[in-house]
């Protein structure tokens, strides 16, 4: 499987250009068909021109946010 590919796709179908970026909550099952793991809950932020895949958490009650991951495409 190809998910930079499946990213590229989804970010076409999302914003139009597989060079943009599009922020929000995925299930786990969504999460695992589009790039094959589970990042958790929370938002994430997949950037197509930086090809970047990263996940924020709220923490302390939710008014700080926290990067839990932050990975490249060609890393999945």
């Amino acid at each position: 499987m190809d998910h930079a590919a499946n990213l590229a796709l989804f970010l076409v179908e999302k914003t139009g250009s597989c060079l943009g970026s599009w922020k929000g909550h995925m299930r786990a099952a969504e999460q695992r068909a589009l790039f094959g793991r589970f990042l958790g809950k929370g938002k994430l932020i997949i950037d197509g021109s930086e090809e970047r895949l990263a996940h924020v958490a709220k923490r302390c009650f939710g008014l700080d946010y926290e990067v839990t991951a932050d990975l490249a495409w060609r890393a999945l």
